[in-house]
């Protein structure tokens, strides 16, 4: 029998959109907790969407929706991420 997991693909798409929007800004801290801050202030703005997949068949589910939700995803992560740039949860000099 296979291995089913349940997995929020919404969250899979909001990590992945928040490195690929990071690689492109130097001024912004990319410390674990400032990453995760912005998922969880995206991912609270988002609609989950909740899959029981085999562990293969997780890539099918993430490429077909992230075609669907692509410009939402990437508006609201860039919203977490400039909430997050301007007030994170520890000094500058802990980053």
């Amino acid at each position: 029998m296979q291995m089913l997991r349940l997995i929020n693909v919404m969250e899979i798409l909001v990590k992945e959109t928040i490195e690929d929007i990071l690689k492109n800004c130097q001024e912004l801290c990319k410390c674990e907790r400032c990453k995760l801050d912005m998922a969880a202030i995206a991912l609270n703005k988002l609609s989950p969407s909740y899959v029981v997949t085999a562990e293969g068949e997780v890539l099918l589910r993430v490429g077909s929706l992230k075609q669907q939700n692509k410009v939402d995803i990437i508006r609201v992560v860039t919203e977490a991420i400039d909430i997050v740039g301007k007030k994170p949860h520890h000094s500058r000099e802990d980053s």
